[in-house]
């Protein structure tokens, strides 16, 4: 078996104030203590004020409240969905990628993103249709799809089993291209 030296860093878009080697480091200390790494008890390594990754949790908590509802409702947004039903012969813009739909109706999200992804806006929401059917935003929305996908092929990219998929990813990135 091969040794591997671990270089850790934070995704695309991410950012903290302790850096990635010490959270790795703190991490694996973590696992090889309890067998495991849980949110609970990275949480808890980090609740004394001397340990290094102490900084990177708000500790107010009624600053950490307010976060924490904030959290919850942009989970409730996206976990609302709404069942399209087709009248007739109008649809949402769709740049020309058409899927064939067996159904006669879609469940989608309710409300989507049109915020770019990566960067340090605040979340903002249209209703689906709205969104779709306006240029400008449903190239956004396409575009943070892309992300999405693009952030699975990053976690996934060892596997060559998956090759074709992040070839249909990168067939998707080149007709976003075309259409913005």
């Amino acid at each position: 078996m091969s040794a591997y030296e671990s270089k850790y860093s934070w995704k695309s878009g991410y950012s903290y104030k302790t850096s990635a080697d010490v959270v790795g480091k703190v991490l694996t200390e973590i696992e090889e203590r309890d067998g495991e790494v849980t949110s609970r008890t990275f949480l808890e390594y980090s609740r004394p004020e001397d340990s290094e990754t102490h900084d990177m949790f708000e500790w107010d908590d009624s600053i950490a409240a307010e976060k924490y509802r904030l959290v919850q409702s942009g989970k409730i947004i996206n976990q609302l969905q709404v069942e399209l039903v087709r009248v007739g012969d109008s649809a949402p813009r769709q740049l020309n990628i058409e899927v064939e739909r067996q159904e006669p109706a879609q469940r989608v999200n309710a409300f989507v993103n049109v915020a770019p992804r990566g960067t340090r806006m605040t979340a903002s929401f249209n209703n689906f249709v709205s969104a779709m059917s306006d240029e400008e935003k449903s190239i956004q929305v396409l575009k943070n799809a892309l992300a999405d996908l693009k952030a699975l092929e990053e976690k996934y990219r060892m596997y060559e089993e998956l090759a074709d998929v992040f070839a249909a990813i990168h067939e998707f990135e080149d007709k976003l291209d075309g259409a913005s």
